[in-house]
């Protein structure tokens, strides 16, 4: 049975493909005066060409999560999204024309309003879209079994879904379950569920199997971005998550982490002079901050940022210095704002210690205390750790034991879900961050 939110994201998939041809050709009709029912030769040879960058396209707008149900969930974000999607959209498009040999085909200004149009013409889609959702009340009907905590009827609203009846396990008859099942399009349902043999047998007899039933984790997971830790047990990490990385992503991956952390090195070089004045003259101590830190498979590494914040003699470090504020130097806010602090540690990505998305690598001593406090908490030594990552761009730095296990539970999430496309929209929304800073 397909839910219906993926019925809603082809709805806006084949919406965007229409927009995609029709704002070229209304761009070229104004460019060329081409009016016509078919349009002409100059028309089709464009066509021809953004038919095959309108692939990549509609890849960003999955990556920068346009296919969100519902859209517009957040404006500010989606706006963001948008001014990322735009630039990205006619960098792509640039590269492509430069590259081909086809004298005269250099489209500056139709390049420039296809996308600007089409900008227009996305978030106009998107506004309706919600919009008609909204005003039909479409959501997603789903019926809990069990008490399934840690989510509130708020997030599952927020999630696109409509909780339309809760059962409690231990008192949950079929037949009183029949007639709300009828009505929903998923069933959700604790863990412990399957551990009742003789009702579960009872479900697959009298219910409908063509309802969709959802695991609790697997909905908190699609939910929050984020996996459950006090719902999951060691069978959970052995199907779901220890599995081997792909060989073709773990390519793909380190040929991204070295050309990129080469250009990143070329840029620390440059700025170099002009930071490490600017920390000396702002306050006592090194240019430096290094900290021995858990890589994968529990490879210790030094990692070396720009100091941000006030020098402490004698060398002592406290667990979290993050909590006061005013040790923060006046450049080292700058420095974090603009995350230029970070930009040593691009050495670490070329030596292959780190990665460009990953989990945080944690320091030595916070991960002792963590590994003794957080259960699991050594599978995120599974992969190698990033400069940014689901849980950094989901979570604020942790300051304490219980905000590193929430904190954990995305990083949880990204290693169950690790790829090659999750990385570049962790990417991009890093972006965001920083343009919103």
């Amino acid at each position: 049975m397909i839910s219906r939110k993926r019925i809603l994201k082809i709805f806006l998939l084949v919406g965007d493909l229409i927009l995609v041809y029709a704002s070229l050709i209304l761009v070229l009709a104004i460019r060329y005066g081409d009016f016509s029912f078919w349009p002409g030769s100059q028309t089709r040879v464009f066509v021809r060409h953004f038919s095959f960058i309108a692939v990549f396209w509609i890849l960003l707008l999955f990556l920068l999560d346009f296919y969100k149900i519902p859209p517009l969930k957040n404006v500010s974000d989606f706006f963001c999204n948008l001014i990322i999607f735009s630039v990205s959209a006619g960098s792509i498009a640039t590269i492509y024309f430069y590259l081909q040999s086809q004298p005269g085909l250099t489209p500056k200004t139709i390049l420039a309003l296809d996308v600007f149009l089409f900008s227009l013409f996305l978030a106009f889609w998107r506004f309706l879209v919600a919009k008609g959702l909204e005003i039909l009340g479409v959501k997603e009907k789903i019926v809990l079994i069990g008490p399934c905590s840690g989510l509130s009827r708020e997030e599952i609203h927020k999630g696109g879904f409509k909780l339309i009846k809760r059962f409690d396990l231990s008192s949950l008859k079929v037949s009183d379950l029949k007639k709300w099942v009828e009505k929903a399009d998923s069933v959700v349902f604790e863990p412990g569920l399957l551990k009742r043999e003789k009702l579960v047998r009872e479900i697959f007899e009298k219910l409908p199997l063509k309802i969709n039933y959802i695991s609790f984790p697997e909905f908190y997971e699609e939910v929050l971005g984020r996996v459950p830790l006090d719902k999951v047990d060691e069978a959970w990490f052995l199907t779901d998550l220890s599995r081997p990385e792909r060989k073709f992503n773990q390519l793909i991956k380190r040929v991204f982490d070295i050309f990129f952390s080469v250009i990143g090195l070329f840029f620390t070089v440059a700025f170099f002079p002009f930071i490490a004045l600017a920390i000396k003259i702002d306050s006592r101590g090194p240019i430096f901050y290094c900290q021995k830190r858990i890589g994968k498979n529990r490879k210790i590494f030094t990692v070396c940022k720009f100091r941000t914040m006030k020098h402490i003699p004698g060398g002592c470090q406290k667990a979290w210095r993050e909590k006061e504020a005013d040790q923060i130097t006046r450049v080292g806010r700058f420095l974090r704002r603009s995350f230029l602090d970070e930009m040593p540690q691009f050495w670490n990505v070329l030596k292959g210690e780190l990665s460009f998305v990953g989990p945080r690598p944690e320091w030595v001593r916070l991960a002792e205390t963590f590994e003794k406090e957080i259960p699991f908490y050594f599978q995120r030594y599974l992969v190698k750790p990033g400069l940014t990552g689901w849980a950094q761009i989901n979570f604020p730095a942790s300051t304490s034991v219980k905000e590193a296990r929430e904190k954990f539970e995305y990083d949880l999430y990204y290693i169950k879900n690790r790829s090659f496309l999750l990385d570049l929209g962790i990417i991009l929304k890093t972006v965001r961050i920083i343009f919103r800073r």
